[in-house]
């Protein structure tokens, strides 16, 4: 079975208030960013608390080099257990040579307490084409080759080259409304059986020109856990209010 986390947020509010709302300007060359969090408790027959801190970050001086970096928290307890503790985290660096073509650096890291993952640090380097970039929508396909450098709790760290992949959509639905979509692959060199899959997706909507609400879906599944008796797939809604800078 699934493990599944479900944040919430009270959203009709929030969602009427954006019919009305317009999108921000468009960034200027430079550091821009945002900052978002979700929060969400019950109580009764049940007690469970959940929440969510995210933050993204892009250095764009307009020229052909791209700094992006970001990262996102997940908690969850339920009847005084744990049911997800996650934390995960990239640095990556584009460089483009044609208006389609680009290079790219990157770190990640994940950790993920509730399947006993201490730690996984992945670098690696590779390519991209931007399959389409028009001013709504946009796909970009990637791949690279690096490292995992990967710890299990109670058991020995290990290390493997990685194949990595990537793809990641955007579609600007109106001013106002963002639709993204992103999925990743590693596969370890040394057995290509044992590999990371990440995907998500969500919809942001403007609240003011500095607030957005943002509602996500997220999937991760792991081939071969810690332990065979671990879920290999996880996955979270997540609904936050993100202030962007």
């Amino acid at each position: 079975m699934k493990r599944t986390i479900r944040l919430h947020l009270p959203l009709a509010a929030l969602l009427a208030a954006s019919l009305t709302a317009t999108a921000a300007d468009e960034p200027k060359p430079g550091w821009h960013g945002s900052f978002g969090a979700g929060l969400s408790m019950n109580s009764g027959n049940s007690d469970t608390k959940s929440y969510n801190v995210g933050f993204d970050l892009k250095h764009d001086p307009k020229t052909k080099n791209v700094l992006k970096m970001g990262g996102l928290y997940l908690r969850n307890e339920s009847g005084g257990a744990t049911t997800a503790d996650k934390l995960s985290g990239f640095v990556r660096d584009e460089y483009s040579f044609t208006d389609r073509f680009f290079v790219y650096g990157e770190v990640s890291y994940l950790s993920d307490e509730v399947a006993q993952l201490d730690s996984l640090v992945a670098p690696a380097a590779g390519a991209g084409y931007k399959v389409v970039k028009t001013d709504t929508v946009t796909l970009d396909l990637s791949a690279g080759f690096g490292g995992a450098f990967e710890k299990y709790t109670g058991q020995d760290s290990t290390s493997s080259g990685a194949y990595l992949a990537g793809e990641a959509f955007t579609w600007k639905i109106s001013p106002a409304v963002s639709l993204t979509q992103k999925a990743t692959g590693l596969w370890k060199s040394n057995d290509t059986a044992d590999a990371y899959y990440h995907f998500e997706a969500g919809l942001t909507t403007s609240l003011s020109k500095i607030l957005e609400l943002k509602l996500a879906y997220l999937l991760d599944h792991k081939t071969r856990p810690a332990v065979p008796t671990l879920e290999k797939t996880d996955t979270a809604f997540i609904a936050a209010i993100v202030a962007k800078f």
